[in-house]
């Protein structure tokens, strides 16, 4: 009947003084009984091989925890064996060894995957001990292969099984030149990246890897079909594996060394030369002009008519919007000169369509190439006939327009003015292209100076030597290789100008040059043309016009090459207020000297 308030001081006084006493739940334990436990537990261990402290802990009415701290520390020592954290079980080495051995012999034996938790369970090996087990005799070599999955049921992989699977997969290859990520998965192989890392001279791909001299074969297949004129299906060459992210990468590095110049790539992926889609155009182009001859007096085709004249050729027909009375303030209240107008631009007009895509692949599927060379692909002919519309398109409407033209010159008065017209806009547009030369280097100008002449001068040469031989009575029907027969026609004092120009268009690389010979030979006293110099008012309204055309040609301009052009035409406009005409080598040259005022990252 003592109080347990002094029990417990009592107990207190006792822990502080011996150091060998311990109180567990309410009960004071010296380190003795500890250790005559331990070493009773050492004599049920060595009959058993095996004893669950859960089950000791019911025969000392200890818990698992306190069992735990004392004991733990006395195995080595007291206790001859091992202890099983996960399990809170002691074993025997000899126990140990010998489901080791159990499991040693299971695994031998195997070859293919094994999952070890059938066997333990059916040995009484707790998943643990196995798991440890195996880990061990894995990593000192007493068995040959790896563990896989959860420590509950771990999968065992014999090393024979992984090197006959590597040995399959590098067999496939070598025979195939390549080999697929589910392939490697349906025989079992878990992780297939790593197996296609050890192979040369590969193109890994997303869903599989293929050998780079089997790419470089199908390469030869497309540029064979490029170079013969024909066209090529993805179904012709591709592997049917691929993914649409492999299939564009494959057939990148397929047409790595192709110009892009000589071929298409259809939405489908199929490729088609250049020259075949020229020649499929050409094959239109007689019923082409039998539809321009009857379209031509349409009234209802004439109304949506869109004319495809240069923007210089625009400028000359727009007019300029009325300025309000008395005229508009600029800075400072001052009034604006007339100059400053702006011109209001001409809305833009939708130009006559010839076929459409459907009518367009009924006529092409007709063709004998197509009945000889089938497509395997229901979608190439559509695509095919899609990609024409747009040049079938333009060539019909220029066809119109020049059969209009025809037969709206109702005198040789209105053919002299509208010759005057364009004769005018190109040695305009060529006054503009040959300001805008003095920014660049001299060796970028060269080449550009070249194009000019080659191009816009030569039109300008032949348009012009095309009237002179009408008021000399001189054949020259406007053909390259014989400019120099009007030379012959003409007034004695007016043949070294022609000549010099001829020699400008034909090899020479200065546009000044040009420009000084074409003002003495358009001189009144030679002919009747009127050409007029250039006055800052019109070569204003000629940049604005052509500042506008080409933001309206962005709208639906899907080639990136045509793009960047056309972006480049319009920063040079901004900053210089004259006209770009540059070969397409020069592009570069042109971004670097642009980029010069924009701020930041280039």
């Amino acid at each position: 009947n003592v109080d347990y308030s002094h029990v417990e001081k009592k107990v207190t006084e006792l822990l502080s003084r011996d150091t060998t006493l311990s109180i567990h739940y309410g009960e004071l334990i010296s380190k003795q009984f500890f250790d005559n436990l331990a070493v009773e537990i050492n004599e049920t261990l060595q009959e058993t091989g095996l004893l669950p402290l859960t089950q000791l802990s019911r025969e000392v009415s200890l818990p698992v925890s306190t069992l735990t701290k004392e004991l733990v520390p006395r195995v080595g020592d007291l206790i001859s064996g091992t202890y099983d954290k996960k399990t809170d079980t002691l074993f025997t080495t000899a126990f140990v060894e010998r489901q080791a051995a159990k499991l040693r012999g299971a695994c031998s034996g195997a070859t293919r995957p094994v999952h070890l938790g059938k066997i333990m369970e059916a040995h009484g090996i707790t998943a643990s001990l196995g798991h440890s087990c195996v880990k061990d005799m894995i990593k000192e070599g007493r068995l040959q292969g790896q563990l896989q999955g959860h420590s509950t049921n771990p999968v065992f992989i014999p090393k024979l099984y992984t090197a006959a699977q590597n040995q399959w997969a590098d067999s496939f290859y070598k025979q195939n030149g390549y080999i697929t990520f589910d392939m490697m998965h349906n025989k079992g192989i878990d992780n297939p990246q790593s197996v296609v890392s050890r192979f040369d001279n590969s193109l890994v791909l997303s869903s599989g890897c293929v050998s780079k001299s089997v790419v470089t074969g199908t390469q030869s297949i497309v540029e064979e079909a490029i170079a013969t004129d024909f066209y090529i299906e993805l179904i012709d060459w591709m592997f049917d594996w691929c993914t649409e992210d492999d299939e564009s990468k494959v057939l990148e590095l397929v047409l790595a060394n192709s110009e892009t110049e000589t071929y298409r790539i259809l939405p489908s992926k199929a490729v088609i030369s250049i020259n075949l889609l020229n020649q499929l155009l050409s094959s239109f182009d007689g019923k082409i002009a039998e539809q321009v001859k009857s379209d031509a007096v349409d009234p209802k085709i004439l109304s949506c008519l869109k004319k495809f004249d240069s923007a210089s050729a625009i400028v000359a027909e727009s007019k300029p919007a009325k300025k309000a009375k008395g005229g508009k303030k600029g800075k400072k209240g001052k009034a604006r000169d007339d100059g400053d107008e702006e011109y209001v631009a001409p809305k833009p007009v939708l130009s006559p369509t010839y076929l459409s895509v459907q009518q367009i692949e009924d006529e092409v599927k007709v063709l004998k190439f197509f009945i000889d060379n089938e497509p395997k692909e229901e979608t190439t002919l559509p695509e095919i006939s899609e990609l024409l519309k747009k040049q079938l398109d333009s060539k019909y409407c220029a066809a119109l327009d020049e059969e209009v033209r025809k037969k709206t010159m109702k005198s040789s008065k209105t053919q002299q003015k509208a010759d005057e017209e364009t004769i005018n806009s190109l040695y305009n547009t060529v006054l503009l292209c040959e300001k805008g030369l003095k920014v660049f280097e001299d060796a970028v100008r060269s080449q550009i100076e070249k194009h000019i002449l080659k191009t816009l001068c030569l039109d300008l040469t032949k348009a012009t030597f095309t009237k002179l031989a009408e008021e000399h009575d001189c054949p020259f029907q406007g053909d390259n290789m014989k400019l120099d027969s009007i030379v012959a026609y003409l007034p004695k004092n007016a043949k070294p100008f022609a000549t010099s120009i001829i020699t400008s268009v034909t090899s020479g690389t200065n546009v000044q040059e040009f420009i000084e010979s074409y003002t003495e030979l358009t001189d009144p006293q030679y002919t009747q043309l009127l050409v007029k110099k250039l006055d800052k008012k019109k070569e204003r309204n000629m940049v604005f016009a052509q500042k506008q055309s080409l933001l309206e040609q962005l709208k639906t301009e899907e080639n990136s090459a045509n793009l960047l052009n056309m972006a480049c035409n319009l920063i040079f406009i901004k900053q210089h207020s004259t006209l770009l005409h540059v070969p397409g080598r020069c592009t570069s040259a042109v971004v670097k000297h642009i980029s010069r005022d924009f701020t930041g990252p280039q």
